[in-house]
């Protein structure tokens, strides 16, 4: 039985066609490929936007909070500017550490209290809000009292932060921990 071609189709240009029938196929494959790798990297680019949206609240929430203990220092100037405050405390949930001040039982929110009770107090109030506004959240205070100068004291945020981690020997992604913090500096 002899085919017939349209004109300009030898049997060697029919040849070709049979020999070809599943390249179309092969191309749909390589387009499906192609497509998925880039949704992947889509997928990709969001959880990292995502991470990153959390990263920039915990940095906002540190500013703030370090931003409250200094106006809460500057209304308590009669503590604060006295030569004889611990140049550094640490605080920990509602624990104090270091120098003088220690944990007060007192809430200076509803009785008077005096200019250390209330240091103290509000830095009980400060270290619970970092504990439960931040992961991890922790506070420092160093204070430097030089004599003709003006107190000045820094604040330091502390807190962890989750981010997506890329293992460079494995390549394998995985959820890693770093300690971050924030600073600032103030006259109260």
């Amino acid at each position: 039985m002899r085919t017939f071609f349209p004109s300009g189709l030898s049997g060697v240009h029919a040849r070709r066609i049979r020999h070809a029938r599943g390249f179309s196929l092969l191309e749909v494959l390589v387009a499906l490929l192609v497509i998925s790798f880039g949704l992947l990297g889509v997928a990709g680019m969001q959880a990292l936007s995502i991470n990153n949206t959390s990263v920039a609240g915990y940095r906002s929430i540190a500013a703030m909070e370090a931003a409250s203990l200094a106006s809460a220092m500057s209304a308590n100037e009669k503590y604060w500017t006295k030569g004889s405050v611990a140049p550094t405390v640490t605080v920990v949930g509602s624990t104090l550490g270091g120098g003088t001040l220690t944990t007060t039982g007192s809430n200076c929110a509803t009785s008077t209290c005096g200019s250390t009770t209330m240091a103290e107090y509000d830095l009980q109030q400060w270290g619970t809000a970092l504990a439960n506004v931040l992961p991890n959240g922790t506070g420092t205070v160093n204070c430097n009292y030089t004599v003709g100068y003006p107190v000045t004291c820094q604040i330091i945020v502390n807190w962890t932060e989750k981010s997506l981690a890329q293992n460079q020997v494995s390549g394998v992604s995985a959820t890693a921990g770093n300690t971050y913090d924030f600073e600032m500096v103030t006259q109260p």
